[in-house]
């Protein structure tokens, strides 16, 4: 029976790639399936040939890969788990999740959902990544002044803030050349990178929602 996970973008999918390899041993290929049917990364697990990672690419596209990939072979799935950023509204979050899966016409029962960071609270997958980050990282203390010069403009928003904040701790927490752009920080050319901390107990409920999935 097929199990599928649809997430917003490619740091959601390394970040579950690196979870289920660090707590459940699973290796993914490093290829990617694209879809013949939409604009939509297909991933599979080697080790686990049933489960798939949906890469939906924004939360408006939530709908029609319901629609187009995963409701053609319903008699076949067992789960389907979604996961997407709270944002700045928690409840509307939910509502547009919601609706998305009434409109799909795919049983509710088969469904279980998450909001990022911690499926409560507002905000997003930097959320999340940043309240992991050790207080008085030195990077993080440089970037600070920063992103106050850069909020001052009142011209930028929040969530950009904080894609711009993970973007520099990523980036420039390791010596040397290793350069990484947040979707490589986790696991890079089959290397921990060891940037992320997954026994940090803000990285809990994600990780509990994503086994559970399995």
């Amino acid at each position: 029976m097929r199990k599928y996970l649809l997430v917003e973008g490619i740091t959601d999918v390394s970040l579950v790639k690196y979870i289920c390899q660090k707590r459940l041993r699973i290796k993914f290929p490093n290829s990617v399936k694209k879809s013949p049917i939409a604009k939509v990364n297909l991933v599979d697990i080697h080790q686990c040939e049933d489960f798939y990672i949906i890469d939906i690419k924004g939360q408006d596209n939530l709908l029609h890969a319901l629609k187009t990939i995963i409701a053609p072979f319903l008699r076949g799935t067992e789960r389907i788990g979604i996961i997407q950023d709270a944002d700045n509204d928690f409840n509307a979050s939910k509502v547009s999740i919601e609706k998305a899966i009434t409109d799909s016409e795919i049983p509710r029962e088969k469904i279980q959902c998450f909001l990022t960071p911690n499926n409560k609270d507002i905000g997003d997958l930097e959320t999340l990544l940043l309240s992991t980050i050790a207080k008085g990282n030195k990077i993080m203390s440089c970037f600070d002044d920063y992103k106050t010069c850069l909020q001052e403009q009142q011209t930028i928003h929040t969530k950009a803030l904080n894609k711009g904040q993970v973007y520099a701790y990523t980036m420039y927490s390791q010596q040397g050349e290793n350069l990484y752009k947040p979707q490589d920080s986790f696991i890079h050319k089959d290397i921990d990178t060891k940037l992320w901390d997954l026994d940090n107990k803000k990285f809990k409920p994600l990780i509990d929602f994503i086994l559970s999935t399995f």
